[in-house]
């Protein structure tokens, strides 16, 4: 696990990086940037690093052989001391140029930057970054002028915000090594170019990747696999879900045959989801093995998805946390119209 809490830049090159496909332009910085003050220092590193907080590592990869994915080789170089650092950030700045083609991708300055003092599972580890400002914001400076006030309002980068980023660390070389991503855009389709065009990473298969994915196929198997082949309703599916949140939450551990024992319970829906995994593993071409630790951190990032809602047309959205006896559906005649009947002891 990373942690950058005494991490310090120790040198930082600037480039400025337009969209090529609308013929901007690509300025390369010759320098590092001046000697940092403490102060500016401690505003940067905060900038660059603190959203980094999730050990949700990826790694270089390529279709064919690793060494032909450009971002590993520069990394590769720069890692090497004897290697210009200056020299390898404008081969960063001319690989992501010729990877902004988008129309809708903005142009932005990239800093290229090794930081210090960063460990790695409690050892000290070589670490470079490399992040791109892409939103510029409005600020106000206010200054006393004699007997009144002077301001001027100008626009700057909000070093609150950091738009896209990437650390590398020294570390697992051989399988592309091990890297931290963040893109605050990461929605949108031309967002992809950072991780996918620029970076060619793809996600380390750790606990979190793993419990990342188990939840997303349990998910699967209740809300879509299930309805093929039994009769359930959707407070079935409910409880279902809920008693999954409640098991990667209560478990360090997540044993497939426990889960599905303990929370399936029924003969043929454990079947039919230790089939399903076998599918869904294969489709997807990810790993998810039989027993793993779990990610406390993926199970609160991933918890959005077991949302246990009723949505009722547009009248009515019903939270449902209890037991599923609880609640009957049926089909009222006379209205021609479906209901749900709820038992409860006392209003809150």
């Amino acid at each position: 696990m990373h942690d950058f809490q005494a991490a310090r830049i120790k040198k930082m090159v600037i480039h400025l990086v337009g969209n090529k496909g609308a013929d901007e332009s690509l300025v390369l910085g010759e320098n590092h940037v001046r000697t940092l003050e403490e102060s500016e220092d401690r505003v940067l590193t905060k900038f660059f690093l603190s959203p980094f907080k999730k050990d949700d590592y990826h790694s270089f990869t390529h279709h064919t052989k690793l060494e032909m994915n450009e971002m590993y080789g520069c990394m590769h170089d720069m890692f090497l001391t004897a290697v210009n650092f200056i020299d390898s950030s404008k081969n960063i700045a001319k690989h992501l140029y010729e990877n902004s083609l988008h129309p809708r991708i903005k142009g932005g300055e990239l800093y290229v930057v090794e930081f210090e003092d960063v460990l790695m599972d409690g050892e000290v580890i070589q670490s470079i970054g490399i992040f791109k400002s892409e939103q510029k914001s409005n600020f106000m400076s206010v200054e006393p002028n004699s007997e009144s006030f002077k301001f001027t309002i100008e626009q700057g980068i909000d070093v609150e915000k950091l738009d896209k980023g990437v650390v590398v660390f020294k570390s697992n070389e051989a399988v592309g090594y091990r890297l931290l991503i963040h893109d605050r855009f990461n929605k949108n389709d031309e967002a992809a170019y950072w991780k996918d065009d620029f970076l060619g990473a793809k996600p380390v298969n750790n606990d979190f990747e793993m419990t990342k994915n188990y939840m997303s196929m349990c998910k699967s198997f209740v809300i879509e696999k299930m309805p093929e082949e039994f009769e359930v309703d959707r407070t079935m599916q409910i409880e279902l879900l809920n008693r999954t949140s409640g098991y990667l939450s209560e478990n360090e551990e997540i044993d497939q045959h426990e889960f599905a024992n303990n929370v399936l319970e029924q003969p043929d829906l454990v079947d039919s989801f230790h089939e399903y995994k076998s599918e869904y593993t294969q489709n997807k071409s990810i790993e998810i093995e039989d027993t793993f630790q779990t990610s406390k951190n993926a199970v609160k990032q991933g918890k959005k998805m077991f949302k246990s809602i009723l949505k009722l047309d547009r009248n009515f959205h019903i939270y449902v946390h209890g037991s599923r006896e609880l609640i009957e559906s049926g089909f009222d005649e006379e209205r021609g119209m479906k209901f749900y009947k709820v038992f409860y002891n006392e209003e809150k």
